[in-house]
């Protein structure tokens, strides 16, 4: 079992203090009303309106506290900026392996990173691809370890943030009642199950770099930011 620890991103003020930016942590039910309102705004994008399928909110309280988990990125004021919600498939219907025809083990072994949305403000963070770190880090490994999502083909931006964390297209598809998808598919092996790597990621012409440490804390640092990784 993952120790329950949080994520931030730190900054430092003029007197050398440190300002905690934003935080990735497991939500609570307490932060479902602001999880749905950023969700009701992925939801009226007129620019791309099939690229994000919405969820009510019985489905997110669900993965909140059985048939999964959700992580939010919470900024120093206490609001959600972000969440990312993992789903662990109740059935085949449920289950994006049936797209790649795995069989029933197979099937038992899949974990859905479901759905993630930041807010228009903070993006240009770097908030999906940490709260993606996180959701992985508290994923039961043993029991999970085929990591699947679907992402809608013109959708370059999570396509690309979803490849430099390993995930990769395994097929096309129409899902959602006939929207074009991208299946990917993250397998972890035992060495993919080490921290110890190091990634080096670009985002809106930003150059970050993310050291992670065997021990299971890492750094972020873009300019003066760096995410620290602090005991709950």
């Amino acid at each position: 079992m993952q120790n329950n620890q949080s994520i931030m991103q730190i900054s430092e003020n003029k007197d050398g203090s440190a300002k905690v930016l934003f935080r990735i942590r497991k939500a609570e039910m307490s932060d479902v009303d602001e999880i749905m309102a950023v969700m009701h705004g992925a939801k009226n994008d007129k620019e791309h309106p099939d690229w994000f399928v919405s969820d009510d909110e019985e489905y997110v309280r669900t993965h909140i506290e059985e048939q999964g988990f959700v992580i939010v990125a919470q900024t120093a004021d206490g609001s959600v900026a972000g969440f990312f919600l993992i789903k662990y498939p109740e059935n085949r219907e449920d289950n994006l392996g049936t797209y790649l025809d795995f069989d029933e083990e197979q099937l038992s072994h899949v974990a859905v990173m479901d759905s993630a949305v930041v807010c228009c403000a903070y993006r240009g963070n770097g908030l999906q691809g940490h709260m993606l770190e996180e959701a992985e880090r508290l994923l039961d490994t043993d029991q999970y370890y085929y990591l699947m999502c679907t992402i809608h083909p013109d959708n370059q931006f999570s396509r690309h943030n979803m490849e430099i964390h390993g995930y990769e297209v395994k097929r096309t598809a129409l899902c959602y009642g006939g929207l074009p998808r991208c299946i990917l598919l993250k397998e972890l092996t035992e060495s993919g199950k080490s921290p110890a790597q190091v990634v080096k990621i670009s985002l809106r012409s930003k150059r970050y770099s993310l050291g992670i440490a065997q021990g299971g804390s890492y750094f972020l640092h873009r300019e003066a930011c760096c995410w620290e990784r602090s005991e709950q």
